[in-house]
């Protein structure tokens, strides 16, 4: 399979499995026009769908070892039937039942992906890539939900998520296991101290970016900002933000990871205190934009250190647990916070816990020594086309 080929495979897998949680606004909002289910039933309609995949990744981390074809068609066939499922059931005992199910689906398809870049050398790059194509294509779709007539009903979110399974099918379909395993001396195990610090990275960014998401539509009602604005500056910034991942996916040499990211950081940071301090039109769609850069800067760099270091993908999908436990957090946090605090003093606890995630990043890429780096990294090689 040829480079292009594989990074589009991968992220046509990446896309299908991460897509609900990426238009997860729009999920919840369409529940509650389903008679009988008010907010917080919707809500924990949805949280079945985050559930799902968590249990995926922490039961059958390693099937797709063992069972790849197994594991695509199910991933596949959990995902459609999911979104059909939900589109047409009513009882919240069902709507349940069909999250978790495309939940399911969703965590089979990343253990795809995770396995299909485990033990990667300089996996900053692949994930990059991965992040920058299958971003794109989660973003143009929650664009085009975004644009959709409002609705009286459910509408047809859940038909166009199953289509999306649809469309990036071929490339799950395609994608090929790794041509050679790697070897012992290939890939050296991180510590035990250095996962954790990796791992509260991971939480960190993710419950900041989930928080403000979870409250940018109460900023732009006090921006004055109408509600079509705000949903269509939120997807322009979701397509837009994914630029971020092009300075991972470009990356040569690992000795410029540390500074890669605290930049992406301090992005972050300044594009917060933008986003909550300047009550505008230009203010909302540059700090939404900032914050996704930041965030599409780090997390490549972060998940690409486990990667070199996971024989199987199953080190990583224990990572995306903890990533959608930092975003469950931080979604149930923020808008009591949020409501309390106001706009300011919300800002800085987000800053406060981006300079949180600096600290720790720091300490994990600062501190690595010529040994934890993979033999195949400490001499960098150019780019293979």
């Amino acid at each position: 399979m040829s480079s292009v080929k594989r990074v589009f495979s991968l992220a046509a897998a990446f896309a299908a499995a991460l897509n609900g949680t990426m238009v997860m606004p729009l999920i919840v909002l369409a529940l509650t026009r389903i008679p009988g289910i008010d907010e917080g039933a919707a809500t924990a309609i949805a949280a079945a769908e985050l559930a799902g995949i968590a249990l995926y990744c922490l039961l059958l981390p390693r099937l797709v070892q063992r069972a790849r074809r197994l594991t695509k068609g199910f991933g596949l066939l959990a995902l459609i039937v999911g979104e059909l499922a939900t589109q047409q059931f009513d009882s919240i005992a069902w709507l349940v039942a069909a999250r978790l199910l495309a939940g399911l689906g969703e965590g089979a398809l990343f253990s795809l992906v995770s396995a299909g870049v485990a033990a990667e050398a300089n996996a900053e790059r692949i994930w990059g890539q991965i992040n920058l194509v299958g971003g794109l294509a989660m973003g143009l779709m929650l664009y085009g939900l975004s644009m959709l007539p409002p609705a009286t009903d459910r509408g047809p979110i859940f038909f166009w998520l199953a289509a999306m399974g649809f469309l990036m099918a071929p490339g799950v379909l395609s994608l090929q296991p790794k041509a050679a395993e790697p070897t012992a001396s290939s890939v050296a195990p991180l510590k035990a101290l250095q996962k954790g610090q990796i791992w509260t990275v991971v939480a960190l960014v993710y419950g900041v970016q989930a928080a403000q998401w979870a409250v940018s539509g109460y900023l732009g009602e006090m921006a004055q900002l109408p509600g079509p604005r705000v949903g269509l500056y939120l997807s322009l910034s979701s397509i837009v933000g994914f630029v971020g991942a092009v300075v991972p996916s470009l990356s040569r040499d690992p000795k410029r990871r540390l500074q890669f990211v605290l930049q992406g950081f301090t992005v972050m940071a300044l594009a917060l205190l933008l986003f909550f301090n300047m009550l505008n039109d230009a203010a909302f769609l540059t700090g939404q934009i900032g914050v996704n850069i930041g965030f599409y800067m780090v997390t490549p760099f972060v998940t690409g250190l486990l990667t070199e270091s996971d024989r199987d993908g199953s080190l990583v999908l224990r990572t995306l647990v903890v990533a959608l436990t930092g975003a469950t957090v931080g979604t149930a946090l923020a808008g009591e916070l949020y409501t309390r605090m106001g706009p300011w003093p919300f800002s800085v606890v987000c800053i406060v816990i981006v300079a949180l995630g600096m600290g720790a990043a720091w300490r994990v890429f600062r501190h690595l020594t010529p040994a934890d780096i993979p033999a195949s990294l400490r001499q960098v090689q150019a780019p293979k086309p």
